[in-house]
């Protein structure tokens, strides 16, 4: 038995994994992103200075001083406390990457895995519409790149439901309550507030096609028609440059548009995106803009990522039918235990051997077995091969 929301591997699964990380790094690296890795345990204040409740539920042990720690739940927010504290004098923006696990209550309800895997990317240092096109596109790209597609990414902007909220003129405790109870989708709630604060039919009728919208290319003009204020016709603005960059980058039929997506987390404030498979009914990635996230670490600098699910990507992989990488299975080489210097000239060939007692039982193909002084080949492929030392080198072609 293991935890509940923990998870078992197997390896042809980890083998799977492994060949989408790589493409993933892959397509990181082209963009300039340089990997970084973070440490498993962080300070819980880390995490508790954000206010967050998905943020400080995690795993929590003392350290040897007493400190509270917790095992990270987020890779977002060890980026931003690592920036801040060894990037400070470092030219703008930063490009981070990362291909790292996390942990979180299992909550099944709350679409929330126990153990997951990320493979994200964080820009920091560049507050303009061109960084939040540049991760929309890179995410394109990776799913392009990993042969995904059906796939759908999924572009909003926080800025619009704010600045709508805004505009009813109702107080700082009520604003905030009638946003929440937009990101949690509680539209009960939702009514309540609004009928306790009064707000007028028009600006009702406003918030319900807000949060309604959503689509294609023409999904922006209609939230044009939408607006009432200046800031809602900003935030507006910045998807449609998003929108135009992320086209030009020739990606635009796998965009879509909606102004009542949001984000769990709260540090979000800006453009937000998620993305979509067949087959999968969770998000396959999740990200945007985080302006106010440094400021949590003194410094103050805005902030764009996005990160991928790999294990929900593995299934999105494979309920598309994209071939994924399969380990070989190693050359079983019955009797290779007591022939290590044959193993090793194996082994130095570029095969992986798994050495066997003499005797024992190979298994299937591929397997080499020796037996006094004369070997048989068994390969995955192809007709068996019975003779000397030579042979067998020969018939694997290393020599």
């Amino acid at each position: 038995m293991i935890p509940e929301g923990m998870q078992d591997i197997l390896p042809d699964e980890v083998a799977q994994l492994r060949g989408i990380e790589r493409a993933v790094r892959g397509r990181f690296a082209a963009y300039g992103y340089e990997e970084v890795r973070l440490p498993v345990l962080e300070f819980a204040q880390t995490f508790e200075r954000l206010e967050d409740d998905t943020l400080e539920a995690g795993y929590r042990v003392f350290g040897e001083h007493g400190r509270q720690l917790m095992l990270r739940t987020d890779l977002t927010v060890g980026v931003a406390r690592m920036a801040a504290s060894r990037f400070r004098d470092s030219a703008l923006p930063l490009r981070f990457s990362y291909v790292a696990p996390a942990c979180r209550p299992w909550a099944p309800q709350r679409s929330q895995d126990g153990e997951f895997v990320q493979a994200g990317v964080e820009l920091l240092g560049d507050d303009s519409p061109a960084a939040d096109a540049e991760v929309v596109t890179l995410l394109c790209d990776v799913l392009a790149a990993l042969g995904l597609r059906e796939h759908r990414v999924v572009v909003g902007t926080m800025a619009f439901s704010a600045a709508l909220v805004e505009s009813f003129g109702i107080g700082d405790d009520d604003e905030t309550a009638l946003l929440d109870a937009l990101h949690d989708r509680d539209y009960p709630l939702l009514e309540t507030i609004l009928d306790n604060v009064g707000v007028d039919d028009e600006a009702r009728r406003a918030l319900q096609q807000a949060v309604d919208v959503s689509g294609a290319r023409e999904v922006l003009g209609h939230a044009r028609r939408l607006s009432r204020t200046a800031s809602m016709e900003q935030a507006v603005g910045r998807l449609e440059t998003v929108r135009d960059l992320v086209a030009a980058a020739g990606h635009e039929d796998a965009l879509a548009f909606d102004l009542g997506l949001f984000q769990d987390l709260t540090y979000y404030s800006g453009v937000v995106v998620e993305a979509y498979a067949p087959g999968v009914g969770l998000p396959i990635a999740t990200g945007g803009r985080y302006d106010g996230l440094g400021a949590h670490f003194d410094w103050d600098v805005p902030g764009v990522g996005v990160a991928l699910s790999v294990d929900r990507l593995r299934v999105a992989l494979e309920e598309a039918g994209v071939p994924l990488a399969v380990a070989p299975p190693p050359l079983r080489f019955v009797g290779g235990l007591g022939l290590p210097e044959q193993t090793r000239e194996l082994r130095d060939g570029g095969l992986a051997v798994a050495a066997l007692p003499a005797g024992a039982e190979p298994g299937g193909p591929p397997w080499l077995r020796h037996d006094h002084g004369r070997y048989e080949l068994a390969p995955a492929d192809g007709a068996r091969v019975s003779g000397s030392w030579r042979d067998v080198l020969q018939a694997l072609g290393l020599r």
